[in-house]
C-alpha cells in the first residue's frame, strides 16, 4: 500500500482517498492514472485488497491516528463494504464510500477510457460533497413508563409483559371491568374456549390462566386506572405528558358480591337487564359497578350493604402522568345500525352475531330441557359489509364467527335447519377452513347469495328473497329467525385519541401502521404504538401475538440509546414565509407553524404577525421532502442543493449526452447494488446520483440535470407504496411532473421516469436502465436489440458457460455469474 499526493509528507488539510484495486477484479480501470486523477483533490493510498486482514490493519491505523482528515474509500459498494469492514465500523470508523465496483467497473464494458473517467469523477463527487455522517443521536432519554390505553385482552396482556419486563405501566380502562369484548362473547374461535386468559407466568402452573386467576394483572409494577380517558398528550417521545381524566366506581374493593345490593336497585341500567348496580364478567379486582348515567343516587343500596362497600362521596379525579412511550389498544366495536338497515335490525326476528351470542347461553339452557327456540335460522354474511355505500371493507372476523356459531347450534339443535348465504367464506388461518368442513358435515347449508334485504310476511316472519349463484335459480327462504354478519368499525374514541395522539388513521378509521410487513405496532408517531383491533378487526389469537410483539418493541424502543440519524434539516427564517407547504408534506410530523418571534429575520413580504415554521430536530428523520417541496428554498437538508448541483456537475461533465439516475439508498440502492455485483451492464453514460430518500430531489434537480445536458432522467425509489419514509416518491412524483412542464415550456423536454424498485428487481434493473438509455438517447430499441434481452432473459446459468472467472458478462435477468 503506497501513499502517493505529489508531495513528500501527506497534507492533513486534504481527504485521504484509499483506492482498493479488489485483487484485480476491476481491469477496465487504470488504477495509474485514477491515482493521478484523484491525486489532484486528495491524498491517496492505493491498496490491492483493503479488506485482507493487512488492508483492516492498516485502516485500524488510520482510524486510531484521528488526524481529522475525511477517510474516502473508493472501492466496492457501501453494502458490501457495510459487510467486510462491519467489525471496524463497529468500532467508530467512518468512511465516505466511493463505489467504483458495482456502481462503475463491474457493470461497463471493457473501454478503460471512458470506465476509469467515470471511476475519477466517482470519487471526486465523494472528496468534494460527501454524505452527513450518521452521528446525530433522537431521544437519548426516556421515561422507562408506559401507558396502556384499552384494557381488553390486548392491552391487558401488553400491560403484563411490559410490567414483568420491569417497567411501570398504567393501563387507562374507560369501562369499570378488564377484559373488552372477549369477556363478553363466549366461545372463541379456533380454540373453541373463552376469550379472557392470558399467557401464565413463572408463578403460576400451566399456560394460561383467566382474568381473575392470573397474577400477572396484580404485578406491582401495574397500576390499572378503571373507568378512565386519556384526555390530553403532549411532549415527544420519549418524554409524554398524558392528562387521564377518572371516574369513580362507587363500589369499593371491600365488596363480597353477596348480590344485596342489585335486589334493592329500583333503578334499570342503560342496558336492558340490568339495574344501575351490576356485575359483569369477573376479572377478580372489581365485582361490582354503578352505572353513572342512570343511577339516581338514592343510597337504597349503601344502605342494604352488609360491609358498607358502597361509598358516594367518591369524585372524579384528574392525574398527570410522564411516559416514555404509549401503547393504544382501543380494540373495534360491531358497526351500528345504520350500515345495514336494509335488513331491519329493529326487528325482534333480526339480530346479529353479537346478540346471538348472548342469547346462546339461555338457549343452552333450552335445549337441556328438549325445547328448540326456533326451526330454521338464516345467517346473512357481509351484512352491510364490502359495500362502498357502508363499510367498504372485509371485517375477517364474520365468516368464522358465522361457522363457531352454526356448528354449536347444530350440536345443541341437530333438527335446527341453518343457512349461511355468503358471497365467500373466507376462511384463511390455519385450521380455519376444518370449521367450514365440520359446519358442512353437521348439515349447516351454504347458499352462494348475498340477499339485498329482508320482508316480512304478513304475519311478521322474515322473507329472503336470494339468487342462489351455484344453483342459478331464485330461492325464497322464510326463517323463524335472522342472524346478520355485521362487520366492526373503530372504536368510538379512536378519532378523538388519534388525534390527541396526533398518529394518523387509515381509508377505514382504524389506526394507521407505520409498516404492514416489518414494524405492524408501530404508529406514524414515534414512541406511539397499537396492537390488537385498534389497528383492523382481528381474530383472539392474532391479539395475542400482537400483544406479546408490542411489549418486546417497546421494551426495545424504551432501552435503546436513542434513534441515530443525520443532521436534521433547518428553517431559515429570513427566508421563510409561513406558508405551511413543509407541514403539510412531512411524513413524520415534525414540523409546526408558531408565530414568529419578534426579534427573528423575516422575508419582506411577512407581516409582522406572521408564522414561522419550526423544525423539531428529534423527530425529524432528514429524509429532505421537506427541503424539496418549500417553494422558498428555505429549509437548508443536510445534502445541500449546492452539493447536489455539484454532483450533478461532476458526473455529467466529459459525458456526451449522459442519463443521469437519482436512486434512494433504501429499496433501489439495494436492487442497484446488487445488480451491480451480478455484473449487469449499462452504458458508460449512464451516472448515478444517490439520495438519503428519493423525496429529496427537487425539480430544480431535474432542470439542473438537463441544462446540463441529459439526455434522459429517471428516479428510482422504494417499491410503489413502500418508501420507507413513507412519501418520498409521491414527493417525487410531484417534482418530476413539475419539471416536466417546465422543460416542455422552455421547449426543451426529455424522457423523465419515475421508477419502483426493491432487491428483488436487482436482476432485471440493469434491462431497464439499458433500455431507457437507448431510449434517451433517441435509439428506440432495435430488434436486434430486444432478441439480445430476450436471449438474455431466458438463456440462464448456461448463457456463461466458458466465460472466464472474473469476466464481466452482458447481463441479463437470469444472469447466472456470481461475482
Amino acid at each position: 500500500m503506497t501513499p502517493s499526493n505529489g508531495s513528500a509528507t501527506p497534507s492533513p488539510q486534504r481527504p485521504l482517498a484509499l483506492l482498493c484495486e479488489c485483487a484485480g477484479t476491476m481491469k477496465n480501470v487504470d488504477f495509474e492514472r485514477l491515482e493521478a486523477r484523484v491525486a489532484a483533490t486528495a491524498d491517496t493510498i492505493r491498496g490491492a485488497h483493503w479488506c485482507s486482514r493487512e488492508g483492516q490493519a492498516r485502516l485500524l491505523e488510520l482510524m486510531e491516528a484521528d488526524d481529522g482528515r475525511e477517510l474516502v474509500f473508493a472501492g466496492c459498494s457501501p453494502d458490501f463494504a457495510a459487510r467486510r469492514l462491519h467489525k471496524l465500523f463497529a468500532r467508530g470508523l467512518q468512511l465516505e464510500i466511493a463505489d467504483i465496483r458495482e456502481g462503475c467497473s463491474w457493470v461497463h464494458g471493457e473501454d478503460a477510457d471512458a470506465v476509469t473517467d467515470k471511476a475519477a469523477r466517482i470519487v471526486a463527487s465523494s472528496v468534494a460533497y460527501p454524505d452527513a455522517p450518521a452521528d446525530t443521536m433522537s431521544y437519548a432519554e426516556r421515561h422507562d413508563t408506559v401507558v396502556v390505553i384499552g384494557g381488553g385482552v390486548a392491552g391487558t396482556q401488553a400491560a403484563a409483559e411490559l410490567a414483568k419486563m420491569g417497567h411501570p405501566v398504567e393501563l387507562i380502562e374507560r369501562r369499570p371491568f378488564l377484559g373488552g369484548r372477549a369477556a363478553r362473547i363466549g366461545t372463541v374461535f379456533p380454540t373453541n374456549d373463552c376469550g379472557q386468559c392470558l399467557p401464565a407466568g413463572d408463578a403460576q402452573a400451566g399456560t394460561r390462566k383467566c382474568f381473575h386467576r392470573n397474577l400477572a394483572i396484580d404485578h406491582p409494577n401495574l397500576t390499572i386506572r378503571r373507568r378512565a380517558t386519556v384526555e390530553s398528550v403532549s411532549g415527544h417521545p420519549g418524554d409524554f405528558e398524558v392528562g387521564i381524566r377518572r371516574l369513580p366506581n362507587i363500589v369499593t374493593d371491600a365488596c363480597i358480591n353477596c348480590g344485596t345490593c342489585e335486589t334493592v336497585c329500583p333503578v334499570e341500567a342503560s342496558e336492558p337487564g340490568r339495574t344501575a348496580i351490576f356485575t359483569e364478567f369477573y376479572d377478580g379486582r372489581v365485582v361490582r359497578t354503578i352505572d353513572l348515567d342512570t343511577c339516581t343516587f338514592c343510597g337504597k343500596c349503601a344502605e342494604e350493604c352488609p360491609v358498607e362497600a358502597i361509598d358516594f362521596a367518591q369524585s372524579p379525579e384528574r392525574i398527570k402522568v410522564h411516559a416514555g412511550a404509549i401503547l393504544t389498544a382501543v380494540g373495534c366495536e360491531p358497526a351500528p345500525r345504520q350500515y345495514y338497515s336494509e335488513f331491519h335490525p329493529e326487528r325482534d326476528s333480526v339480530v346479529t352475531q353479537v346478540e346471538l351470542a348472548e342469547m346462546l347461553d339461555a338457549w343452552e339452557a333450552q335445549a337441556s330441557l328438549g325445547h328448540m327456540p326456533v326451526n330454521e335460522l338464516v345467517m346473512i354474511q357481509c351484512a352491510g359489509s364490502r359495500d362502498k355505500r357502508h363499510l367498504p371493507h372485509c371485517s375477517r372476523l364474520c365468516c368464522m364467527i358465522a361457522l363457531k356459531h352454526a356448528i354449536r347450534l347444530k350440536t345443541l339443535f341437530p333438527e335446527m335447519k341453518i343457512t349461511i348465504c355468503y358471497l365467500e367464506m373466507r376462511t384463511a388461518g390455519v385450521g380455519y377452513e376444518n370449521w367450514f368442513l365440520a359446519a358442512r358435515e353437521a348439515g349447516v347449508e351454504f347458499l352462494r347469495g348475498t340477499p339485498p334485504e329482508v320482508q316480512f310476511d304478513a304475519e311478521g316472519r322474515p322473507v329472503i328473497e336470494v339468487e342462489d349463484v351455484t344453483a342459478a335459480r331464485k330461492r325464497v327462504l322464510r326463517p323463524d329467525l335472522v342472524v346478520l354478519s355485521t362487520g366492526m368499525v373503530p372504536a368510538a374514541a379512536s378519532e378523538r385519541l388519534a388525534q390527541s395522539l396526533g398518529i394518523e388513521r387509515d381509508d377505514d378509521g382504524f389506526v394507521e401502521i407505520l409498516d404492514r410487513k416489518n414494524r405492524a405496532t408501530e404508529t406514524s408517531s414515534e414512541g406511539i404504538f397499537v396492537c390488537g383491533s385498534a389497528a383492523g378487526p382481528k381474530a383472539l389469537i392474532e391479539v395475542n401475538t400482537e400483544a406479546a410483539a408490542v411489549a418486546g418493541q417497546i421494551h426495545t424502543f424504551l432501552t435503546s440509546a436513542g434513534r441515530r440519524g443525520t443532521a436534521p434539516s433547518e428553517v431559515d427564517a429570513a427566508q421563510c414565509v409561513g406558508c405551511d407547504t413543509c407541514v403539510t408534506m412531512c411524513p413524520f410530523g415534525a414540523i409546526t407553524l408558531v408565530d414568529r418571534p419578534a426579534d427573528v429575520a423575516r422575508p419582506a413580504k411577512v407581516k409582522d404577525d406572521g408564522k414561522l415554521a419550526v423544525i423539531d430536530r428529534e423527530t425529524c428523520h432528514a429524509c429532505g421532502i421537506c427541503a424539496a417541496n418549500c417553494p422558498e428554498l428555505a429549509i437548508a437538508h443536510n445534502l445541500s442543493d449546492d452539493a447536489l448541483f455539484g454532483r450533478i456537475a461532476l458526473m455529467t461533465e466529459g459525458a456526451e449526452r449522459p442519463v443521469i439516475g437519482f436512486y434512494c439508498r433504501e429499496c433501489a440502492g439495494a436492487a442497484i447494488g446488487l445488480s451491480g455485483q451480478h455484473r449487469d451492464r449499462y452504458p458508460e453514460s449512464v451516472r448515478l446520483i444517490e439520495l438519503p430518500c428519493l423525496g429529496r430531489v427537487s425539480a430544480l434537480h431535474i432542470v439542473e440535470a438537463a441544462r446540463r445536458g441529459a439526455a434522459g432522467v429517471f428516479l428510482a425509489g422504494c417499491a410503489e407504496g413502500r418508501c420507507q419514509y413513507r412519501s418520498g416518491d409521491t414527493s417525487a412524483l410531484e417534482q418530476l411532473r413539475i419539471a416536466e412542464e417546465v422543460l416542455a415550456e422552455s421547449g426543451t423536454p426529455l424522457p423523465v421516469e419515475l421508477w419502483h424498485l426493491c432487491a428483488v428487481d436487482r436482476l432485471s434493473v440493469g434491462r431497464r436502465i439499458r433500455l431507457f438509455a437507448a431510449r434517451a438517447a433517441g435509439d428506440e430499441p432495435s430488434l436486434e436489440m430486444l432478441e439480445h434481452e430476450m436471449e438474455l432473459i431466458g438463456a440462464g446459468a448456461g448463457a456463461l458457460a466458458g466465460a472466464p472467472t472474473g469476466a464481466a458478462c452482458a447481463g441479463g435477468e437470469r444472469c447466472g455469474h456470481v461475482a
